[in-house]
């Protein structure tokens, strides 16, 4: 979406600029206007863009800020099938709602694929809500306000085995400090792991099976991630447990250009888990309409559907549906505490030839509660 913006923006001066031309000079200045031509926009190929940024969810509001996004393939001009498109992009935004966040994503293929390295790095100061714990909460009004300041780096390196399968390690490590809590007449947090803070640290394998033509838009194939944390005091942390990660995606072309997707994901822990590291449901990618957190517990899983239908050579119109649940064990999933959410939105054609969309997208859900997300990128 911000680069839809800017996008705009660009055409919108384009066109101004142009209705003063002189006769003299118009060819010279019409060569270079051309570049900014939304046509001549979407196909430039890119490597680095500094841009405004805009976006929005249910959490942040209205989030504004500037992001650094590069993009390259690590085979230069070769350009060959064998290695898909690399990007990273360094944010700092300020929200709505009083949340500031410095980020950096990377997701690097070496020449060949033969290794695929995935890092994410932020700092952030938070202010999230919370209702309680399970699927038992406190009313939609009756939350807690909870305020902390958030370091995190998650990693993960690994080697290309054959045809897209990948084995390696993962490693995470989340520090929460300076937590402040907005006392009500409930008691939601306090008697809750690392109310007061915590750290944790954790390694593992994991398995990675890539067989998604774009990893920014996919349009076929498939892609299927396994992974264990294993957090120790051994390590480091002051929280011992053990976290389990299965995330299944399938992506079906159709015959007139559409796009059927479908997507599991599951997380399990045991042990005694810290309250912000536990899995909660809701975000911009899965089980959208819910706010992140509404409901969060040890166990979670979810899945969902999304058709991507081509509307116009820039536009594409897209509909989904999630259902999923949390629980305290993973013994205690039934089906009458399944959640419902789904809803519609707009991909918008940013960059043609490195495929980017901006996304916005309105979901509802079965508790009656919706959100708003403006993004960057399929939701997956």
């Amino acid at each position: 979406m911000k680069r839809f913006v800017l996008l705009l923006c660009f055409a919108a001066s384009w066109s101004v600029v142009s209705a003063q031309q002189d006769s003299v000079a118009s060819k010279q200045k019409w060569k270079w206007l051309g570049k900014l031509h939304p046509d001549s926009l979407v196909n430039r190929s890119l490597t680095l863009l500094p841009t405004p940024m805009l976006s929005s969810s249910p959490e942040s509001g209205l989030r504004m800020g500037l992001i650094l996004q590069y993009f390259l393939n690590t085979e230069g001009n070769k350009g060959s099938n064998k290695t898909r498109d690399s990007y990273s992009y360094l944010q700092a935004t300020y929200s709505t709602m009083g949340q500031f966040e410095i980020e950096n994503h990377t997701q690097l293929y070496t020449p060949g694929e033969k290794f695929f390295i995935r890092n994410q790095m932020s700092y952030t100061i938070n202010k999230e809500r919370v209702w309680g714990f399970g699927n038992s909460t406190v009313p939609k009004d009756d939350f807690q306000r909870v305020k902390y300041t958030w370091l995190n780096l998650q990693s993960s390196v690994t080697r290309q085995l054959s045809n897209k399968f990948f084995v390696g390690l993962n490693f995470n490590v989340s520090k929460i400090y300076d937590v402040s809590i907005q006392i009500k007449d409930s008691n939601l947090l306090s008697s809750q792991p690392g109310s007061s803070g915590s750290f944790v640290l954790g390694l593992g394998p994991t398995v990675l099976w890539d067989r998604r033509d774009h990893a920014l838009n996919p349009r076929k194939g498939w892609y299927t991630e396994l992974a264990i944390t294993r957090y120790l005091p051994t390590l480091g942390s002051e929280f011992s447990y053990t976290e389990f990660l299965a995330d299944l995606r399938k992506y079906y072309p159709l015959r007139d250009s559409s796009v059927l997707a479908f997507q599991g994901y599951s997380v399990f822990t045991s042990g005694q888990v810290p309250w912000r590291e536990q899995s909660r449901m809701g975000n911009g990618t899965i089980m959208r309409g819910y706010f992140s957190g509404r409901f969060r517990d040890n166990q979670y899983a979810a899945v969902q559907a999304e058709y991507r239908k081509p509307v116009h050579k820039w536009v594409v119109l897209a509909l989904f549906t999630s259902i999923g649940q949390v629980q305290d064990k993973f013994s205690d999933f039934a089906w009458n505490n399944t959640r419902l959410a789904g809803g519609a939105g707009l991909r918008i054609l940013v960059n043609k030839k490195k495929r980017i969309y901006g996304r916005i997208d309105f979901a509802v859900s079965s508790d009656r509660t919706n959100g708003l997300y403006l993004k960057v990128g399929d939701a997956f």
